[in-house]
């Protein structure tokens, strides 16, 4: 059985009994190889995307277990699906369709895609070996005076090189964060025309997708001196780290493995200054299931793939995040692998 039978099985199989169709360009891609404009419906033996004679050829090439179905305009592509799906109700992945045999519930399509096959962890492993060696042109380019923007251009030049393509975040408007000085104090930074200077400690949030599927992982550098005091905290958060990866086992408790984090920072004195969640599941979005937050008593398993990201931020100064991409099981398999040591720059 190939990875798209095996999802369009798992997917029929959570519907329990209704029909599926899916409307959105993730979903699209999880169902077919296909991202583009359109939409679909799951066959047991294969998937019939729906689409306009601009991405019709593009979606005959590349989507697989796919026929194509063409429509002259775009507002005949729900009425298309109606006629494909024909008698009974159907799941769907958006919200607002204006149809009664449509039942919204994008929650279905989340779960499908929780648990990674073979095929969707090679590829997030090589975004991640990729998006390492980003790192390593950052680590080269970064030295005082130099912009943040400056800075994005040169990361973002040698991902493309690589053959990785933006992931964008749904929390900022920049491809990537690097978030000099005080700005490192805001979790999802805006990129902006501050020079970094001698002192800075520079956070940089990269995530990229290849062929589809993303990485995401977080370093800070140091510019220059820094204080022992920031130097303490980093080292905080380094530990911190590691004890959530040291959580991370088949079965155990997403709220025990950011537990984990804080119980460390706490120690330290510096809990408080942690205000997100230590992390989230990666795939063809950023963010997926499941959650890594306080309290969630979801269990992780074999081939969730998630984020460890704890982070402290003090306003007005600067700001430390460390972040990891990893496979859940028995023991974890760390996908990112750039060095979690404090790398002095300039």
């Amino acid at each position: 059985m190939t990875v798209f039978s095996q999802r369009r099985k798992k997917l029929l199989s959570l519907a329990k009994g209704k029909q599926v169709a899916a409307y959105t360009a993730p979903n699209l891609f999880y169902l077919t190889d296909f991202f583009g404009g359109g939409a679909a419906v799951v066959r047991p033996d294969k998937t019939v995307v729906v689409t306009s004679p601009l991405e019709a050829d593009r979606a005959g090439e590349v989507a697989k277990e796919a026929e194509v179905v063409v429509v002259r305009k775009w507002k005949d592509v729900g009425k298309e699906i109606e006629k494909q799906l024909g008698g009974g109700r159907a799941v769907v992945d958006r919200e607002g369709l204006k149809s009664k045999k449509l039942e919204p519930n994008p929650g279905l399509f989340l779960e499908a895609r929780r648990f990674k096959d073979k095929l969707e962890l090679e590829r997030i492993r090589k975004a991640c070996a990729k998006t390492d060696k980003t790192y390593e042109a950052l680590e080269r380019a970064l030295k005082p005076g130099r912009t943040e923007w400056e800075l994005a251009a040169e990361v973002m030049k040698a991902a493309l090189e690589e053959g990785l393509t933006p992931s964008n975040s749904d929390s900022s408007l920049g491809p990537i964060i690097i978030a000099s000085g005080p700005h490192g104090a805001y979790g999802h930074s805006e990129l902006s025309g501050r020079r970094v200077k001698s002192g800075d400690f520079v956070v940089a949030d990269l995530f990229f997708r290849y062929e589809g599927y993303n990485s995401d992982e977080t370093r800070t550098f140091a510019v220059g001196t820094v204080t022992s005091e920031m130097k303490k905290r980093y080292a905080a958060v380094k530990d911190a780290q590691q004890a959530a990866i040291d959580a991370v086992t088949d079965g155990v408790s997403c709220g025990s493995v950011h537990d984990a984090a804080l119980g460390v920072l706490r120690k330290h004195g510096v809990d408080r200054y942690l205000n997100h969640s230590v992390g989230h599941g990666v795939g063809i979005d950023i963010h997926e299931l499941p959650g890594i937050f306080h309290g969630s008593a979801v269990k992780l398993g074999r081939n969730d793939v998630i984020t460890d990201e704890p982070g402290v931020y003090f306003v007005g100064k600067y700001g430390i995040r460390i972040e990891d991409t990893l496979r859940v099981d028995r023991k974890p398999e760390i996908y990112t692998r750039f060095t979690k040591d404090l790398v002095t720059c300039g």
